[in-house]
C-alpha cells in the first residue's frame, strides 16, 4: 500500500503543479483543483438561480401576473415542503413545516464554503511552516531548476543546497534555554519543537490529517445540511444504474413541492397552498452525485496518503530504510554496503542525530517535487558534509577497541 501511494503522489500527481510549491501532489489536488472545482460549481449554481426561474408555482386562476411573481419569490425565499402525490396534504401546519426542504436556496453558499474548506489546511501549513526557519519553497525551487541543468551545474547547485541544509541543521541543533527540560511535561512538549528536528514533519503530518478530516467531514456536513440521506447517494446511484432506472427515482432532490403563504385582504388573512416546481433541483441532483464520488475518492486518497506519511516520519526504521536506499544507490565516499558495525552506527547517527525527522522530510519533499535522482545526489552531498565534520572524522579514525570503550 505504501509503495502504491508513494508512486501515485510522486509520479502521477507530481504533474499537478503550478509553479514551485512546498507541498505534494495530493495536497495540490485538494487545495488547488478541488477548490477550483467547487468555485466553478458556485458560479454555475449562482447562474442557475439568478438567470432564469429557479422556481415556478402553479397559482389559482384569479392570481394576476404580479401575484404569481410574488408567490414565486415568496416560495423561493421561504422553504417549500415535500408531500408525495400518493399522500394527502397534512392539515396541521406544524406537520408541513417538518417536511420543509431548507437547502436549495443555499446551494451556491454551500459550494463556496466547501471550496474554502479545501483550502483551509493549506493556510494552516503555510502559517506554521513559516516558524520552522527553513525556506522550503526556495530550496525546492533551486532543486527543481537544478534538475534540468548540465551535470556540472547540477552538482554545483546540489552542493549549494547541501551547504544551506547543513547550516540550517547547525542552527536547529543549537543549544536553547535549559528551562525547557526542567520538567517532563516541558521536555515532552519540546520534543515536537524546532530544536529537536520534528517541527516541519509533525505539522506536515497534521496537515495531512486535516486534508483527510476535511474530505471525510464534508460528507457528514452535507448529510446534516441536506437531510436526504446523502451518505447513501453513491451506492443508491450505482444501484439505480444497474437497474436501468431514471435519476428522478432517487427522490432525494424533489422537482415538485408545495408552499403555503398568507395574503392579508383588509382585516382578513387568507392562506393559499400552491404547487411549485423546482427545476434547479434537476441540476442539483447531478451535481451532488458527482460531489459524493469526489468526496469519497478524496477521502480514500487522503487517508492513504496520511497513513503513508505517518509511516515514513513516525517509524524510525522506515526513515533509516528511506535514507539507506539513496546511499546504497550511489555509494558515496565514506559509505560501503559491507554492513560493518561502525558503518551501521555511522548511518544511524547520520539519520537520527544529524538529519532527524525534519531532514528526512526535506529529502522526501525534494524527491516528491523533483526526482529521486536529485534527492539521491542531495543525500550524497549531505553525507559527505556530515562525514567531513571533525567529530565524525575522529570517530571514523578510531579502532574497534577504542569504539567499544
Amino acid at each position: 500500500m505504501g509503495h502504491l501511494v508513494e508512486d501515485i503522489s510522486g509520479k502521477a500527481l507530481g504533474k499537478i503543479k503550478i509553479g514551485t510549491t512546498d507541498d505534494t501532489g495530493v495536497h495540490r489536488l485538494n487545495r488547488l483543483y478541488c477548490m477550483a472545482f467547487f468555485i466553478v460549481l458556485t458560479l454555475f449554481a449562482s447562474a442557475k438561480q439568478f438567470v432564469g426561474e429557479p422556481i415556478s408555482c402553479w397559482c389559482p386562476a384569479q392570481f394576476k401576473k404580479f401575484h404569481v411573481a410574488y408567490a414565486n419569490a415568496y416560495c423561493w425565499i421561504k422553504n417549500t415542503y415535500l408531500v408525495p402525490f400518493e399522500q394527502v396534504l397534512p392539515e396541521e401546519h406544524k406537520e408541513r413545516e417538518e417536511m420543509e426542504i431548507m437547502y436549495y436556496q443555499w446551494v451556491p453558499v454551500i459550494f463556496a464554503f466547501q471550496a474554502f474548506l479545501f483550502f483551509l489546511p493549506r493556510m494552516f501549513w503555510k502559517h506554521w511552516n513559516g516558524y520552522s526557519g527553513f525556506d522550503l519553497k526556495k530550496v525546492l525551487k533551486i532543486a527543481e531548476d537544478a534538475t534540468y541543468e548540465s551535470p556540472d551545474e547540477r552538482k554545483e547547485k546540489v552542493g549549494y543546497l547541501a551547504i544551506f541544509v547543513d547550516r540550517w541543521i547547525d542552527v536547529r541543533d543549537s543549544i536553547v534555554s535549559k528551562s525547557k527540560t526542567k520538567t517532563k511535561i516541558k521536555a515532552a512538549c519540546a520534543n515536537g519543537g524546532f530544536h529537536h528536528g520534528n517541527f516541519m514533519s509533525v505539522f506536515y503530518i497534521f496537515t495531512d490529517f486535516l486534508y483527510f478530516a476535511n474530505s471525510l467531514g464534508q460528507i457528514f456536513l452535507l448529510e446534516a445540511i441536506l437531510g436526504n440521506n446523502f451518505l447513501r447517494v453513491g451506492p443508491d446511484f450505482i444501484k439505480l444504474m444497474f437497474e436501468s432506472k431514471k435519476w428522478e427515482d432517487m427522490s432525494r432532490f424533489p422537482l415538485v413541492t408545495y408552499c403555503d403563504f398568507d395574503i392579508r385582504q383588509l382585516s382578513n388573512l387568507q392562506r393559499w397552498t400552491v404547487q411549485c416546481s423546482l427545476p434547479v433541483n434537476l441540476f442539483n441532483e447531478k451535481l451532488f452525485v458527482v460531489i459524493w464520488f469526489l468526496l469519497f475518492g478524496m477521502t480514500l486518497l487522503n487517508g492513504l496518503h496520511f497513513i503513508w506519511s505517518a509511516i515514513i516520519f513516525c517509524l524510525p526504521w522506515r526513515q533509516h530504510e528511506y535514507v539507506k536506499k539513496y546511499l546504497s544507490l550511489t555509494g558515496p565516499m565514506f559509505y560501503n554496503s559491507s554492513g560493518s558495525a561502525r558503518q551501521k552506527d555511522l548511518v544511524d547517527k547520520f539519520v537520527e542525530r544529524y538529519l532527524k525527522r525534519d531532514g528526512v522530510f526535506v529529502i522526501w519533499m525534494v524527491s516528491a517535487n523533483t526526482s529521486q535522482v536529485l534527492a539521491s545526489e542531495l543525500v550524497d552531498a549531505l553525507w559527505l558534509n556530515y562525514c567531513k565534520k571533525p567529530a565524525i572524522q575522529s570517530y571514523m579514525n578510531l579502532n574497534e577497541d577504542e569504539i567499544q570503550c
